[in-house]
């Protein structure tokens, strides 16, 4: 049964920069129609709390991210971060008690000190929430030791065959690839071995949600974008730019800080269901032009890309 169509832009909220994040859910919940992203690890702690019945469909996140001090390539890093403990004990806990209003996405566990081989994380994916039928589930695959920074996909894809336990295969934007061109190459190259296994999945592309990396990891293969961007900066005329600069472009420069805050939240909001729109029309018509910013960047994007890709 088909719960959304992809692509799908998912806006996310995390305490995790945001500490007020309860506030923030609740005020883009009249905003939000579609997916939403929310976080295991804030269940737990009570940062936030159910029910949650605006959106169409939940991704229940890891943890990882809240458990970690890592950022985002879109975070400021100017807010101190301190976890608290994160265990796989307390999020299978949580799925336990899990009990959406709309449907779910189950995210595998995460935490960086808790990284095994390939083999493991299918396992310990597999093995999460076990006896419900009620929900779908989401391998987050990540580097299989501490000292990786990054995935080795050669040595996933030893194991692609797998990955067809799994409802969507995640990918961390950080750890894909050390270039924009690296992470296209790499997600194409999953994409690509997803294809000749004959496994029909949509590849997630964790802390991406902007105007130019967004749309070209999924022209490389990828369907579902998630992340914070939408958050901290303003999307205007394909560009992400400073919240500060976007109010006084669009509103005037004697515009409280908090009013810019909702007002490019609610502009981000729309921005992303326009793009999304625009993702939607290219794979109909293959055509570059359905991209009203940036289309021919794009495509020569693509095109060498995939010539990368040509002698591996």
């Amino acid at each position: 049964m088909e719960v959304e169509r992809t692509p799908l832009l998912v806006p996310s909220f995390s305490s995790k920069g945001f500490p007020d994040v309860r506030k923030i859910i609740a005020s883009c919940s009249e905003l939000i129609e579609g997916v939403t992203l929310i976080s295991a690890y804030d269940l737990h702690y009570k940062q936030i709390e159910p029910p949650f019945d605006f959106p169409s469909l939940i991704f229940l996140d890891s943890g990882g991210y809240e458990a970690s001090k890592e950022v985002e390539l879109s975070d400021f890093g100017d807010k101190d971060h301190h976890p608290k403990e994160w265990t796989q004990e307390m999020h299978e806990g949580v799925l336990a008690t899990w009990q959406p209003a709309v449907p779910s996405v189950l995210i595998s566990f995460d935490h960086p000190k808790a990284r095994v081989g390939f083999a493991d994380q299918i396992e310990r994916a597999r093995s999460m929430a076990p006896g419900r039928a009620d929900v779908m589930r989401e391998l987050l695959l990540k580097p299989e030791t501490a000292s990786q920074r990054f995935l080795h996909v050669d040595d996933l894809l030893r194991h692609v065959h797998r990955l067809a336990d799994f409802d969507v295969i995640g990918v961390t934007e950080k750890e894909i690839g050390d270039s924009l061109m690296d992470r296209m190459k790499n997600i194409a190259k999953l994409r690509r071995a997803l294809t000749r296994a004959d496994i029909d999945v949509p590849i997630h592309v964790f802390g991406s949600l902007d105007t130019i990396s967004t749309p070209m990891y999924f022209i490389a293969g990828a369907d579902i974008f998630d992340g914070l961007t939408w958050l901290r900066f303003a999307f205007h005329e394909g560009l992400t730019i400073y919240k500060h600069n976007f109010g006084a472009l669009q509103f005037g420069v004697s515009t409280k800080t908090i009013m810019v805050d909702a007002r490019c939240w609610h502009q981000n909001y729309y921005y992303m269901s326009e793009l999304q729109l625009e993702m939607r029309r290219f794979l109909t018509t293959d055509d570059f032009s359905s991209f009203k910013h940036h289309s021919e960047m794009f495509k020569v994007a693509l095109q060498s890309a995939l010539e990368a890709l040509g002698g591996e």
